[in-house]
């Protein structure tokens, strides 16, 4: 079984030291690992220029697509048997692929896995199933990201990342899996770190967000609204828009359009489970 691995990259080339050597380091080695990088507007000569392993390739896009151009160019890039995804800015434990392999020896298609926060290992995000359930997706992503996701290329080349989603393109991936029957496991170890809350990622984008703009995080509730059925659906629009709500601006505003497009119940839902959260972690 050979892994293929791809790193999506844009202008980090420091945080890719890290990650790559992460891959390089492995207890299971890697047949080649594909760096694409999706049009940065910094140098990666000096950080490249210390590798000369020949299984490391780089390439630079032409245009910035997204994540998920990105991907979908590494998928049609490798050649392994499995293709094992790492965000430049997190980081593999050395025995994540040995895990991996010995679900795949046990003749599963896609695996996905539990992780640590970079720099807080104390706190730990692990879900308990030993294979990705509906009763946990309609919840969410509530496994990982990318960092923690591999699938068998040929499944890859047959259903790619939908490069028309803004984000949740890791949950869209997992329930369109999940949705095609694929044996698809989940190691309920924490065998990544996870970089939370970088300056330039996800939840910093969304304390600039302006309500009116929310649509354009929406896609992944839409397509997968039959999926979801009414209830689930209207919890996730109320996630969606009310997350990182305390470092945003307007907050009544952001409140209002929650119970306006999820409904009144929808959005206690949001507050009821963050509040049972920290109150888990006070006792």
């Amino acid at each position: 079984m050979d892994f293929s691995v791809v790193i999506t990259t844009y202008n980090r080339p420091d945080y890719l030291t890290l990650s790559l050597d992460s891959v390089l380091n492995q207890s299971v080695a890697v047949k080649e690992v594909t760096i694409i990088d999706d049009n940065s507007s910094v140098d990666y000569s000096t950080v490249l220029e210390k590798y000369s392993d020949t299984r490391v390739r780089y390439i630079k896009q032409a245009v910035s697509g997204g994540a998920n151009v990105a991907r979908n160019l590494g998928v049609k890039e490798s050649t392994g048997d499995v293709v094992a995804f790492l965000d430049d800015d997190d980081i593999w434990l050395p025995d994540y692929l040995s895990w991996h392999l010995a679900e795949y020896d046990k003749g599963c298609e896609a695996v996905v896995s539990g992780f640590k926060h970079l720099g807080n290992e104390k706190e730990v995000r692990v879900n308990k199933d030993t294979s990705v359930t509906k009763e946990s997706l309609l919840k969410g992503n509530t496994y990982c990201g990318m960092s923690g996701f591999s699938c068998k290329k040929e499944l890859l080349d047959q259903m790619p990342f939908d490069t028309a989603l803004n984000n949740g393109q890791d949950w869209d991936m997992y329930v369109r899996l999940y949705q095609s029957n694929v044996q698809f496991n989940n190691i309920p170890k924490p065998i990544f770190l996870y970089r939370f809350q970088n300056l330039d990622g996800i939840g910093a984008k969304l304390r600039k967000m302006k309500p009116e703009d929310i649509d354009k995080r929406l896609g992944s509730a839409n397509k997968h609204r039959e999926f979801l059925g009414r209830y689930w659906y209207n919890n996730r629009v109320a996630e969606q828009i009310l997350f990182s709500l305390k470092y945003k601006n307007d907050k009544n505003k952001w409140i209002l359009l929650a119970i306006r497009k999820a409904g009144l119940l929808a959005t206690v839902n949001f507050f009821s489970t963050r509040l049972n959260i920290k109150l888990l972690k006070f006792f």
